[in-house]
């Protein structure tokens, strides 16, 4: 990436942090309705919370803070969704809906303003690929691969439960 070259992103507030996604995989931004929750139905992992109703079809719904070690998704009252796309064309999921705390900003990325810092490496959750700080606000770049990959994973076992 050249310095003068800029990435549009959107900085998302989750419960002690910031999720930070290229706007080109944000969908839509949506309040938190239309939500059929799991709530023990299912033997799902506590992250994967049930599904969004969205443009008539379920879409996912899942809890970034859950996987990083949080015990509430919906902390907030100003709870809303995230709509992304999935990256591998993947015609049964192309899109996953994400529990955020608040109303997104606009980020421009560049060079000069994200830093990632050399320790934090280690520190990285099952669903994250890594941590930054872009104008000194630290946030998390979502692993949308393994994202998704764990969705289909826990969708299958759901399936097989649900048969056995």
């Amino acid at each position: 990436m050249a310095n003068n070259r800029e990435v549009y992103s959107f900085m998302i507030p989750i419960i002690n942090s910031n999720m930070l996604l290229p706007n080109t995989s944000i969908v839509e931004i949506v309040p938190f309705n239309n939500v059929e929750l799991f709530a023990g139905k299912t033997e799902a992992p506590g992250w994967y919370l049930g599904h969004l109703q969205w443009r008539g079809q379920d879409i996912p719904l899942i809890s970034i803070d859950m996987i990083m070690g949080e015990s509430d998704p919906q902390a907030s009252k100003r709870s809303r969704i995230a709509i992304t796309y999935t990256l591998n064309s993947n015609r049964s999921l192309p899109y996953m809906a994400i529990v955020v705390q608040g109303i997104p900003r606009l980020s421009h990325v560049t060079m000069d303003n994200i830093e990632v810092p050399e320790d934090e490496v280690e520190l990285l959750s099952q669903g994250e690929k890594v941590r930054v700080t872009v104008d000194n606000v630290p946030a998390s770049i979502p692993d949308l691969d393994k994202l998704e990959e764990m969705i289909m994973l826990a969708k299958a076992k759901i399936l097989t439960d649900a048969h056995s």
